[in-house]
């Protein structure tokens, strides 16, 4: 699509998705981590022209302007005619005049639904309490907005009553799901794009459940560190922005450098004899080297 490569990042405030599927709007539910989810939310899935399930992992921190404004582009030209399902967490940003933004990795499935006939899915854990606004539509989780431009957002919380600390609370529950698709035959992967601790548990837990993996090269932090470690065998940046943290909270080093060492050694032992086809990398902003991945792997049609 021309107008799209032209389409900066937080531009995006399109409420409705292309492919509508429910006239009421949003599918929202909420659910404890060890149910699996709702049979509502999956059969949202079950509208999908395509067969294919792609999770869309990750965050912005540290990118560039320039690589953050053609974010946007990156993927919808990336996933030209995407008929499956855009799957990620469920958090958005509002602009000065309360529209929702396009401004994270969690945004990506609405975009895609907004310019193809694709379902887009999320789940995102209760981190804080859940409120309704009273001067905009939308739900919300504390301050945080909750995107719901997509078709359905389910929230994970392990109780009515508890808030949960844990951003990854989430990330057992759509791994469930993808896998039970995987098993029924459907195309699977795992885009990742920056990201910190949680996003390279994703990665890793991806490989390990036989989940394939897209990295995009040059996104920085975990996504990168990954790359490396694959690719080239370093280590050196897995878990560098967790020993700078907690080095700066003041935490002893020697119990810090043993919980990376366990760290790596879990992430080695997933690597340890891992089909190569299982991983892809394309460079950031290379909407074509996506596009062309995608279609060799089935996700394209």
């Amino acid at each position: 699509m021309n107008t799209s490569t032209t389409q900066k990042m937080g531009q995006f405030t399109g409420y409705s998705p292309k492919f509508a599927g429910d006239p009421k709007g949003c599918l929202f539910t909420v659910m404890n981590p060890n149910e699996p989810l709702p049979p509502a939310f999956k059969l949202k899935a079950a509208d999908a022209g395509h067969q294919v399930i792609v999770r869309i992992a990750g965050g912005c921190t540290g990118i560039s302007p320039e690589a953050q404004d053609g974010m946007i582009p990156f993927f919808v030209n990336g996933f030209t005619g995407f008929a499956g399902v855009a799957f990620s967490g469920g958090t958005a940003n509002r602009d000065s005049a309360g529209n929702l933004k396009a401004d994270m990795v969690t945004n990506i499935p609405s975009v895609l639904s907004h310019y193809y006939n694709c379902i887009s899915l999320s789940t995102t854990p209760r981190t804080d309490d859940l409120y309704a606004d009273r001067e905009r539509a939308g739900i919300a989780i504390g301050s945080q907005a909750l995107d719901i431009r997509q078709h359905a957002l389910a929230i994970v919380q392990v109780s009515a009553a508890q808030k949960a600390s844990a951003w990854d609370l989430d990330v057992p529950v759509y791994f469930q799901f993808m896998q039970d698709l995987m098993e029924q035959g459907w195309g699977t992967a795992l885009i990742a794009l920056n990201g910190g601790e949680i996003t390279r548990d994703e990665i890793y837990g991806a490989l390990k459940r036989g989940i394939p993996v897209i990295a995009v090269e040059g996104s920085l932090r975990e996504t990168d560190a990954f790359i490396k470690a694959y690719r080239d065998g370093d280590w050196t940046y897995t878990c560098s922005e967790y020993r700078a943290k907690q080095l700066a909270k003041g935490l002893p080093q020697a119990d810090i450098e043993a919980r990376i060492t366990s760290v790596i050694a879990d992430c080695q032992a997933v690597l340890s004899n891992l089909p190569p086809s299982l991983v892809s990398i394309v460079k950031l902003n290379d909407a074509k080297a996506l596009e062309t991945t995608l279609k060799e792997r089935g996700l394209l049609r």
